[in-house]
């Protein structure tokens, strides 16, 4: 992962593609090699570069320029993987930074996993959720990204211009979307949750360049 910490592990007690309310419990903690395998690669900049004077909010995965940060801290902040249905590793395939996260199925009927926030936090003032993804694997032709307070909304990603057709694509969703589905902006408890269904172990997807603006 793009941060200085570990990745903790999520076992639920039963299989639900909706996370729930962040109630979690018998998770371990692991570590990755936040460098991945080219550390000498070049950082990309990304699609939409940052540029001085911009709002940007990282939450993590991204490692290009930001205003505002809440990072994973495995302490009050997490990445949590649902039920042992992904797991999650570097690749210097990327489209922004030196390294892109390739997330890998299981082999079950869903795949999940998302950052949760232990207290609530005001995004009131974020517009758009930005992320790239990448993937031509049949576990990855129907995705969907939710976000969540106390109950959790997630979208259908074809809608904002994902294909399942090995090629990157740059999704702007707006927040509005998750709000008027129900999110209260103003205590989001997981700004980032990524949903796919049933796969072959082994499919993969490329998921990059995570942030927020204001616009």
């Amino acid at each position: 992962m793009k941060r200085t910490v570990g990745v903790l592990l999520l076992t639920l007690a039963a299989c639900r593609p909706d996370p729930g309310a962040n109630d979690y419990e018998n998770h371990q903690p692991s570590s990755q090699d936040d460098a991945g395998p080219n550390p000498q690669d070049e950082a990309l900049p990304g699609p939409f570069p940052f540029e001085a004077g911009q709002r940007r909010l990282f939450v993590g995965f991204y490692e290009g320029g930001r205003s505002e940060e809440i990072v994973i801290n495995d302490v009050d902040t997490h990445l949590y993987l649902y039920e042992g249905t992904v797991t999650i590793e570097a690749s210097n395939t990327r489209i922004e930074g030196k390294t892109a996260d390739r997330i890998v199925h299981a082999g079950k009927g869903w795949l999940g996993f998302g950052i949760h926030w232990d207290t609530g936090h005001n995004l009131d003032a974020w517009k758009t959720l930005h992320v790239s993804l990448n993937s031509s694997d049949p576990g990855f032709a129907s995705v969907k990204i939710g976000m969540s307070d106390t109950e959790g909304v997630q979208l259908d990603v074809a809608k904002y211009g994902y294909v399942n057709d090995g090629q990157w694509h740059h999704l702007a969703i707006p927040l509005s979307d998750f709000s008027s589905a129900g999110v209260s902006l103003g205590a989001v408890l997981s700004p980032f949750v990524f949903i796919a269904g049933g796969g072959p172990s082994g499919n993969a997807l490329l998921l990059d360049n995570l942030y927020f603006t204001a616009n």
